[in-house]
């Protein structure tokens, strides 16, 4: 795909001959339309879907927390596709058809903020998880105001818990309060940090896989 700076193509989204115009990320490009759209069913193809599939679903059920997450890193796409790319080919356990994912590799935040230092999660009775880590303000470009991001991920339910508002590195700890009916359910937590404007965003760490206590 080439950038178009020729003003003569302005804003266009069209198609002419043989070239595809389209405007994405503030930069008009252009790329050539295929000449047949093929389907093939090789083993590679069918493996590579199969991949595919898992990990979109995963990205739709948290796209509320990598819309910010992969926000700094996410320039030359979109932060669902960015998100998939970054955990598609480590992140995918088993043979197929049998794929599962492998949640202490996945990845759900990715920046250049300086990330947590000894983070861990515990189930506590009360359906609550707790999350701490040390403070390591002056590390690197930590900071005391940055805002922790937790995320719970229940693959059972197919449901999510976070929070990116009410704990800073400062903190040290964050609890969260899941739903009552997760009670049993294997849960995967991770923790990350963002600055106060969000412009910076810390590599995620995966703490623990735990079993919600009622």
């Amino acid at each position: 795909m080439a950038i178009v700076q020729n003003p003569i193509t302005g804003r266009t989204k069209q198609k002419f001959g043989s070239a595809v115009f389209s405007k994405q990320f503030g930069k008009n490009t252009m790329r050539t339309k295929p000449i047949e759209v093929k389907n093939p069913k090789t083993l590679l193809q069918r493996q590579q879907r199969a991949k595919f599939t898992l990990m979109v679903a995963l990205a739709r059920l948290i796209m509320s927390f990598i819309r910010v997450s992969f926000k700094q890193v996410a320039t030359t796409m979109s932060q669902f596709n960015m998100f998939v790319k970054s955990n598609i080919t480590d992140a995918i356990t088993g043979v197929y058809p049998n794929y599962s994912i492998d949640f202490t590799k996945v990845i759900i935040s990715k920046g250049t903020l300086t990330g947590a230092d000894s983070g861990a999660a515990a189930a506590g009775a009360g359906h609550v998880i707790d999350i701490i880590w040390v403070n390591n303000a002056g590390n690197g470009d930590a900071l005391d105001t940055d805002v922790a991001m937790a995320l719970v991920i229940n693959n059972t339910k197919k449901a999510i818990v976070q929070d990116m508002l009410t704990k800073t590195r400062l903190d040290e700890n964050l609890q969260l309060t899941v739903p009552a009916s997760w009670v049993g359910d294997q849960v995967h937590v991770y923790l990350s940090f963002k600055t106060l404007v969000g412009s910076s965003v810390a590599d995620s760490t995966f703490l623990a896989t735990v079993i919600v206590l009622a």
